[in-house]
């Protein structure tokens, strides 16, 4: 007797940490690097005011990580920038 196998969708996927849906986006590697750079990378964006669900956002809307980290860049120097302007 042949029996049938049915993969879930992400849609089926119930109880999905926020972490992972950004490592699901990201490529599925199982590989520590890649978990350690996904925490740096949200650590980093919420630095910047950037929370799991606006990164998760923007990578599925099109954005290349190459230029989701420019933007991270970018807002950490203005923010460094308005940092130093206030306390002068």
């Amino acid at each position: 007797m042949a029996g049938t196998v049915r993969l879930s969708t992400s849609n089926e996927r119930q109880g999905h940490s926020p972490f992972e849906e950004c490592f699901d986006t990201l490529g599925e590697a199982h590989n520590e690097n890649v978990y350690g750079a996904i925490e740096r990378l949200v650590q980093a964006g919420e630095q910047v005011g950037f929370s799991v669900h606006d990164l998760i956002l923007m990578l599925k809307g099109g954005m290349s990580l190459e230029a989701l980290l420019d933007l991270i860049e970018v807002r950490m120097t203005g923010t460094c920038l308005h940092a130093e302007s206030t306390a002068a």
